[in-house]
């Protein structure tokens, strides 16, 4: 008899994955390593040494975009080619009735709630687990982000922990749509539909990620999107609001421009620079060329990793509401199990999988924590908008137990694993399953 061939790693894993013609086939198991079995943070071999496919990224559409924006030399908002086409078109592909860029989205959701008449001593219910930014925003106003807890499964805000926080100060809802999945927006803009508050989206993470097939960002008063270089639609730094609201787009724009209004040439209202470059639009009028079709790839390779992840034991992937019909998948979300993994913290678990040649990174800190707060509290502006009872209040009720326990045991993968190859995803689940054999050895 002839010596038994031996399979290599990758024909292993191709044999193994023929016939799932759908993404959502049943999970099946995988082998670890072929290499040595220890855990490369310890001096075994990484499951890839290779790279994963770079972003973002470009073709020649963008360059020529670039170079015709420099040899027209208009640059400037005022009348720059490449910003009212961006516009155009961004309000047209999330299906709103206008657009107006900014420098990032950041100054998006500044910019919607200055139009809304937030303001010092106002208070804006929101998410613990988001960027920075979505914070920022809120205190760079001199008002209280009142954080609701989060739903552990789907990493967003739980709607059914805003209503009792609402008060006689409470100027605004924010729902933020965390790595590219939407929020229950059924139930926040009940909510905010019940007690007459506007709802600001921010969706500066999830580009046509969609609830029951209609795009996030349209269904509040304002939807803001940053457009920085991680994602998933990037040009450099910039960002945009949508709305459907004439008068309060009309007004982003005089806003934009320091509060010029262009017809009657005069300071109508209190505004500030936030004028953006030619550039950045330039870039993104050519990124949405194939925007379409990375997103394709993206998502189907985000389902696969779901489903394999199942076989997993110790890893939970975030879950979505039923009426999220799609995600954009920004970031892929991931918890562990502490139990399965010798109650070590989530920073060796995340160390584990980078040693491995993964693309993982920490998830947030809970903000509600973070010195920035408390040093923002006991600052002259916050203390002349609002009574000391009203803050020691607000401190006293700012616990979150389920976005302790969500901080401290998700993190994410990077969106660059999700737009090469089905063999990317198979190196990370061959990783996650090499770290969750030798979970003891994390101890």
């Amino acid at each position: 008899m002839g010596k038994e061939k031996t399979l290599s790693r990758r024909e292993f894993l191709g044999k193994t994955s023929a016939g799932l013609a759908v993404a959502g086939a049943a999970p099946r198991s995988f082998a670890v390593s072929a290499g040595p079995k220890g855990l490369a943070l310890h001096g075994g071999t990484p499951v890839r040494s290779t790279p994963f496919p770079v972003w973002p990224q470009t073709t020649e559409v963008e360059e020529q975009n670039i170079l015709k924006s420099l040899r027209n030399h208009r640059w400037c908002t005022s009348d720059a080619e490449f910003i009212p086409m961006f516009e155009k078109q961004w309000a047209g592909k999330v299906g709103s009735g206008g657009c107006v860029m900014t420098p990032c989205g950041t100054h998006a959701l500044q910019i919607a709630l200055e139009l809304l008449g937030v303001g010092p001593g106002d208070e804006v219910i929101t998410s613990p687990y988001t960027y920075i930014a979505t914070i920022d925003a809120i205190m760079m106003g001199y008002s209280l982000p009142v954080f609701a807890d989060v739903d552990l499964k789907t990493f967003q805000i739980d709607a059914d922990d805003i209503e009792h926080r609402i008060t006689e100060h409470t100027r605004a809802i924010m729902p933020v749509h965390i790595y590219g999945a939407p929020a229950d927006l059924d139930k926040v803009l009940a909510i905010g539909g019940k007690h007459n508050i506007p709802v600001i989206e921010d969706a500066c993470q999830a580009h046509h990620a969609e609830w029951n097939g209609k795009k996030v960002g349209t269904f509040g008063t304002v939807g803001c999107f940053s457009f920085q270089e991680s994602k998933v639609l990037p040009g450099g730094e910039a960002g945009a609001l949508v709305s459907d609201d004439e008068e309060l787009i009309s007004r982003a724009y005089n806003f934009r421009n320091f509060g010029l209004d262009p017809k009657t040439h005069r300071y109508e209202m209190r505004g500030f620079k936030y004028r953006i470059s030619d550039f950045a639009a330039a870039v993104l009028v050519g990124e949405l060329e194939r925007y379409e079709e990375l997103c394709a790839k993206r998502e189907a390779h985000a389902a696969y990793l779901q489903a394999e992840m199942k076989a997993i034991p110790g890893f939970v992937t975030q879950e979505n509401y039923p009426q999220s019909t799609r995600q954009n998948h920004y970031c892929f979300g991931v918890r562990f199990d502490p139990e399965h993994f010798e109650n070590v913290p989530r920073e060796k678990v995340v160390a584990a999988l980078k040693a491995e040649g993964i693309m993982a990174e920490a998830g947030y800190n809970p903000h509600n924590k973070e010195p920035h707060l408390e040093r923002s509290l006991n600052s002259r502006g916050f203390q002349l908008a609002f009574s000391s009872e009203r803050l020691e209040n607000y401190r006293r009720k700012n616990q979150l137990p389920r976005n302790d326990q969500l901080c401290a045991t998700a993190f994410l993968l990077e969106q660059n694993m999700l737009i090469g190859e089905r063999s990317d995803v198979d190196d990370v689940l061959e990783a996650f399953h090499k770290v969750q054999s030798n979970a003891s050895a994390l101890a």
